[in-house]
């Protein structure tokens, strides 16, 4: 069992590496808190065995306890499970990529779906569309729901996949709240190993409502909450966050960033475009060019708003830096693992035209490399 002398705080973005630490928290046994439907999700792994299969997948032989803290009719609440003797392979698969359009095989037409959410711009509206297009993925009918979540199933797991169900539904959805947040930071934060984070100021999505205090940093109000006119982290929260490990992802390898960001452009920008990256590039290369440059300002995008909250951060290179040093794990996890780079041998041709693009934006930007984003 990983049992780390400081709380980790990953503040990710697009292609920052977030299922990368994902897998490497889960590898190591950690407890990692993220945002679910605008709440706390908290999940404790204890790792029995670990290995690697004949494929070279990293597999893991666990009991693992879920926890959900969240808001319901103005009262702080918690349901939680344990899922004994699982096994589980750590598979990651680029989806919905140019040099390598794996995302053809899993069935999901992306620029429908993509095409779809850009007509919602409100949370609500859009939670409803989500509602819809999960449908197939969801277990319970709505009387189902209703029986499972009875005293008769209390703490089993098929209580907590209705829970989850139900808590999906429009009406349940509501923020922590400040002053809740506030005075249970103790039992949220408690034992916690790895806190995700996700940025979604979106290049091509409205910025959210309370942009201007960092909402767009903060998923979905996750640390972030209202506080009278203004976006605030309660200040319990604020404590915690000032004694951990607060650490900002980036790649010094500026030329492969670039590449990368390019071939992940339809997905980030919800394929307003229907044009390629390099068809949209010979049409109007200001697009691309600007998108670059939002996706590269996030680090310190990031580090601007961790400063203004007096929270002390460090930039960890996903290229060079070690993690089990920098988050206090014991085992490795290759840093190729979740990347989309080995699935790119047999699509030259595809590769070659994204690196033209990359190499044209980082001679026009006159881009460092290696980068090192600035300390503030």
């Amino acid at each position: 069992m990983y049992k780390g002398k400081i709380m980790n705080v990953y503040w990710g973005y697009e292609n920052s590496g977030k299922s990368h630490i994902k897998f490497y928290s889960m590898y190591n046994g950690m407890t990692v808190l993220s945002s679910k439907h605008k709440n706390f999700y908290k999940q404790k792994y204890k790792i029995s065995n670990r290995g690697v299969s004949p494929n070279n997948r990293l597999w893991i032989h666990y009991d693992l306890e879920k926890i959900m803290y969240y808001r319901e009719d103005g009262k702080f609440l918690s349901i939680f499970t344990n899922d004994i003797d699982k096994f589980q392979k750590l598979t990651f698969k680029g989806l919905d990529a140019y040099i390598n359009p794996l995302s053809k095989e899993d069935g999901i037409d992306y620029d429908t779906m993509y095409a779809e959410i850009m007509k919602y711009h409100d949370t609500k509206t859009r939670v409803k569309y989500y509602d819809n297009i999960l449908k197939s993925g969801k277990f319970f009918k709505y009387e189902d729901i209703k029986k499972y979540m009875s005293n008769e199933y209390k703490d089993k797991d098929i209580q907590f996949r209705a829970f989850m169900e139900y808590f999906m539904l429009d009406e349940k959805i509501e923020p922590m709240g400040y002053e809740m947040l506030n005075d249970n930071a103790d039992e949220i934060f408690d034992d916690v190993d790895m806190i995700m984070t996700s940025l979604i100021h979106n290049f091509v999505l409205p910025k959210p409502i309370g942009h201007q205090y960092g909402t767009g940093i903060l998923e979905n109000h996750y640390l972030l909450q209202q506080f009278g006119s203004t976006y605030q982290i309660p200040p319990n929260v604020l404590s915690k966050l000032r004694k951990a490990n607060n650490v900002i992802p980036y790649k010094s390898n500026t030329f492969d960033c670039v590449v990368k960001q390019i071939d992940s452009f339809s997905h980030f920008t919800c394929h307003k475009w229907k044009e390629t990256p390099p068809e949209l590039y010979k049409k109007d290369k200001n697009i691309i060019l600007n998108y670059l440059d939002h996706q590269l300002n996030q680090p310190l995008e990031i580090a601007e708003f961790l400063a203004k909250n007096d929270i002390p951060y460090k930039y960890f290179d996903l290229d060079n830096d070690n993690y089990n040093e920098v988050f206090g794990g014991n085992f490795e996890v290759d840093k190729e693992y979740t990347s989309h780079a080995p699935t790119w041998v047999g699509y030259d041709d595809r590769y070659n035209e994204v690196v033209k693009i990359a190499k044209e934006y980082i001679s026009i930007r006159n881009l460092a490399q290696p980068y090192i984003p600035p300390k503030l």
